[in-house]
């Protein structure tokens, strides 16, 4: 008698566990096909991100090529 009910509270507790990481993964799925995406509470969508990381690569380099060319002198 002890033996099955320390069975079935394991079951128990593995539907729960499994019933929580279904949702867990329902709600991840989710929210990865939203194509919006908040950076710092505004909403931005892929050209914008794309054209913000391309600007401030292209000053990383300028500022690396200004550096470079005082130490060479």
């Amino acid at each position: 008698m002890i033996k099955q009910d320390k069975i079935e509270s394991f079951l128990n507790t593995l539907l729960k566990l499994t019933g929580v990481v279904g949702i867990v993964y329902i709600f991840m799925i989710m929210s990865s096909c939203d194509d919006n995406i908040y950076i710092a509470n505004y909403n931005k969508d892929f050209e914008e991100i794309n054209q913000k990381i391309f600007e401030v690569d292209s000053l990383l380099r300028t500022i690396n090529m200004e550096i470079d060319s005082l130490n060479a002198q």
